[in-house]
């Protein structure tokens, strides 16, 4: 019973680190899997993820020079 409730918690935070980290211009599935093994912690690490453009305030990867959603130079 422990081990299911364990489970689901991991699994939880590993859904919810994929979707913050793919919001904020991640690789969804590195996410997912950083977050099934390291749980809250990589969930936290996955908040620092990207950086905002600066023409349209999306989120992007770290070394983007160009923004995916308005198409301007960073």
């Amino acid at each position: 019973m422990e081990y299911n409730i364990l489970g689901i918690i991991q699994a939880l935070f590993a859904i919810a680190t994929a979707f913050v980290a793919e919001r904020r211009g991640g690789l969804p599935l590195v996410w997912f899997l950083l977050g099934g093994i390291f749980g809250p912690i990589a969930f936290a690490v996955s908040l620092t993820a990207g950086k905002r453009c600066k023409h349209c305030l999306s989120w992007i990867p770290k070394a983007a020079t160009v923004c995916r959603e308005c198409t301007r130079d960073q």
